[in-house]
């Protein structure tokens, strides 16, 4: 997939998540998977938790009163309303997202609940509207693996270049465990499911390197990813391979993708499965698209963290 096809897409289905019905069951069972608590999810906006994390990059950025934060692809806020409380009033937080819907439910989010340390930035992570050294702690959640492939190394220099010395990045991120097929990293849905635009970590640890951080650490959480197919009340889907018509004793094809005749089919379930529905946005797309998939097996939430030298 080209660059614009790619940005279009995952921008058409962030704007379906943020003007979709709120799902607090979903959200806050995904939240609860990776490391939020009760605590922090009642502490902020319910309207800011779209379900959409893969991690939980605060817990790893050790944040401190009176520190900058800019989170990258800042969605409704989820992350950026959590910094706030951690930096204090003489601390500001930053969330930088180039959708217009997420920025402006973003917005309203932090009016209403009157948190005055916070703003948005309309950008592309590749190419951030901030001053260099602007920042000293960047944080992101789920978002650089929906960077195209060919631009992704952009978004690591401009972590460098807005990190002040000895700055630090954290960020919770999905990355492969193994390699997919070309149908199945062509698949749209996937792609802004974060799964199938995800990278290898040792291309993470290259182009952090090649950034100008020293040490890189980039390890697999062990989070249960199959927590994105949950209803929110208790209960999961059944797991199988990541094959169209999965849940039936049929075999790949040795390329990958779907099993025999069954295709993936735009705009509907696996296979082709199920009438018109709600748009749910990305967290429907997941839920359709990996029905019936043990999704641990392909991939990974993993956590990422550097410093930027401080000389």
């Amino acid at each position: 997939m080209d660059p614009t096809t790619i940005y279009t897409k995952v921008s058409e289905r962030y704007s379906a998540s943020a003007l979709a019905s709120s799902n607090p069951k979903y959200s806050e069972a995904v939240a609860s998977a990776f490391g939020y608590s009760a605590e922090d999810l009642a502490s902020i906006p319910a309207d800011s938790n779209l379900g959409l994390s893969c991690g939980n990059p605060l817990a790893l950025a050790g944040l401190k009163e009176g520190e900058t934060v800019v989170d990258l692809g800042s969605g409704a806020g989820f992350d950026c309303f959590l910094a706030a409380r951690k930096v204090g009033e003489k601390g500001k937080v930053m969330g930088v997202d180039m959708n217009g819907d997420m920025l402006a439910k973003a917005r309203q989010n932090a009016e209403k609940a009157n948190i005055s340390n916070v703003s948005f930035v309309a950008s592309r992570i590749t190419s951030i509207a901030l001053p260099d050294a602007s920042a000293d702690v960047i944080i992101s959640n789920c978002v650089i693996n929906l960077v195209p492939a060919a631009e992704k190394h952009l978004v690591f220099r401009e972590i460098y270049r807005l990190l002040k010395p000895g700055g630090r990045l954290a960020v919770s991120d999905i990355l492969l465990k193994k390699d997919l097929s070309e149908e199945l990293r062509n698949d749209m849905a996937l792609y802004t499911g974060c799964v199938a635009g995800a990278s290898r970590k040792e291309e993470y640890e290259k182009w952090l390197k090649e950034a100008g951080f020293g040490e890189v650490v980039v390890v697999d959480a062990g989070s249960d990813l199959n927590v994105y197919l949950s209803t929110g009340e208790g209960e999961e889907e059944v797991t199988g391979s990541l094959c169209c018509g999965a849940g039936k004793e049929e075999k790949k094809e040795e390329k990958g993708g779907c099993c025999g005749e069954a295709k993936m089919d735009e705009g509907a379930g696996c296979c082709g499965a199920g009438g018109k529905k709600e748009d749910g946005g990305v967290a429907q797309d997941l839920k359709d698209r990996l029905k019936g998939v043990d999704v641990n097996e392909w991939a990974g939430s993993y956590k990422i963290f550097a410093v930027k030298a401080a000389h």
